[in-house]
C-alpha cells in the first residue's frame, strides 16, 4: 500500500522547494510505507502554519551522512554545516527526490483544519486521513 503523507517543514524551506531551489527534502527517518510515487502533502510549520501543497516522491537517496551530503547536497538548500548538524547521531541520512511539485493557489490554514479534523500537524510526519486528502485534492 502506498499511502500519503504530511510532513512538517520549516516555510523558507517550503519557499525554496514552490522555487525550484530545493528539490530533496532531507529526513533523520522514512516510514516504512512511504516508496517511490507516494504523495506528500507538505505543511509549513510555523510561522505560516498551513498546508500549501504536495508533491510526489521520485526517489528514496539513503546513504551514510557523509555520502549523502556528496550525492545530493547541492540540492537540499541547506549549507553543509546545517546539513550535519541535522543529521548529529545518525550514520544514515534519507533524500527525499521531489517532483509533482505544486503549490495550492490557496492554503489550508491549521485553524480550519483543527475544526474540521481535530487536526494537529506533526513534528515530522503523519500518514494522512481519507478526509484530509479529500479536502485538499
Amino acid at each position: 500500500m502506498n499511502r500519503s503523507i504530511l510532513i512538517s517543514i520549516k516555510p523558507e524551506f517550503v519557499d525554496l522547494i514552490f522555487k525550484g531551489k530545493k528539490t530533496v527534502e532531507l529526513r533523520r527517518v522514512v516510514p516504512k510505507e512511504v516508496s517511490t510515487k507516494t504523495e506528500i502533502i507538505i505543511y509549513a510549520s510555523s510561522p505560516t502554519q498551513c498546508i500549501v501543497g504536495k508533491a510526489t516522491i521520485k526517489k528514496i537517496e539513503a546513504h551514510p551522512v557523509e555520502l549523502l551530503w556528496s550525492k545530493i547536497g547541492h540540492k537540499t538548500g541547506v549549507s553543509f554545516d546545517h546539513f550535519i548538524e541535522y543529521f548529529t547521531g545518525k550514520e544514515l541520512g534519507y533524500g527525499l527526490v521531489l517532483s509533482n511539485v505544486e503549490q495550492f493557489s490557496t492554503p489550508y490554514p491549521l485553524d480550519s483544519l483543527r475544526e474540521k479534523f481535530d487536526f494537529y500537524p506533526p513534528q515530522s510526519y503523519m500518514y494522512t486521513s481519507a478526509e484530509l486528502l479529500e479536502l485538499i485534492n
